[in-house]
């Protein structure tokens, strides 16, 4: 069975990069909430955050093909 993502690899790899950058800003205290006039903006959650991180690199996985997918099986009994 073949991964299915909305995002190629290359795309996946250049969000991973973006969310690990925006996570150690976070930690850094870089990234904050601030208004300016009528606009305001607000950092992510760091929980938001380290789990988008979890899917991408799921996602990253997925798509190199080194995840492991599980396989059904049918059984049928038969009284013999």
């Amino acid at each position: 069975m073949a991964f299915i993502s909305a995002y190629s690899l290359t795309e996946a790899r250049s969000l991973l990069a973006l969310y690990k950058d925006a996570e150690i800003a976070l930690v850094d205290g870089q990234a904050k909430s601030y208004k300016i006039g009528s606009r305001e903006f607000t950092a992510l959650d760091l929980p938001v955050i380290l789990q988008r991180i979890r899917e991408l690199a799921k996602t990253i996985e997925g798509l190199e093909g080194n995840m492991r997918t599980k396989r059904a099986v049918m059984v049928v009994p038969r009284d013999l």
